[in-house]
């Protein structure tokens, strides 16, 4: 009874572990985009200081009024690309932390089951013990009932002869 318990709780940890394994692979996913975006934002970053250093330089040797509105259109541009490329960090580590709770959950949920697994095998192989143990104790009585059997026989047979 405990041992078909026991293996109809295969497929439900089968199919927890492959849960477990893609939320990991998710989990791994987003962390390699977080890890790119940083990198585009801090390339950004860079690039907005090292255009501001040329600018400044040329900026004291002296510049036209329409250079100097390029250059704060193209800063500007550059500031909001960097205010969305950290939006999308930041979204993305919204992200990580929900995939991480809902890997928690699933990891939990698995080990509980491997837990209640477990638990029915080891109840199966202790009822399984028991059986044996019974079999085993029924054969050993009726193995002494057939020597002590054979005992009164041959004394049976022993006496039967002496008698005569």
């Amino acid at each position: 009874m405990y041992r078909q318990r026991a293996k109809r709780m295969s497929p439900l940890v089968h199919i927890a572990q492959k849960s477990v394994n893609e939320a990991l692979s998710y989990i791994g996913l987003l962390q390699q985009r977080i890890d790119s975006e940083h990198q585009k934002e801090q390339s950004l970053s860079q690039y907005q200081s090292e255009y501001m250093e040329k600018f400044q330089h040329a900026g004291s040797q002296g510049i036209s009024g329409l250079h100097l509105q390029q250059f704060e259109s193209f800063i500007l541009q550059i500031d909001t690309a960097l205010l969305r490329q950290s939006q999308q960090v930041q979204q993305f580590t919204q992200q990580l932390q929900q995939a991480q709770s809902v890997y928690l959950k699933l990891n939990q949920r698995l080990k509980s089951y491997e837990k209640l697994q477990t638990r029915l095998t080891d109840q199966a192989l202790k009822e399984e013990d028991k059986q044996l143990q019974k079999f085993l104790d029924e054969m050993g009585a009726q193995l002494h009932r057939a020597k002590q059997l054979w005992f009164f026989i041959r004394l049976f047979i022993c006496f039967f002869r002496c008698t005569r």
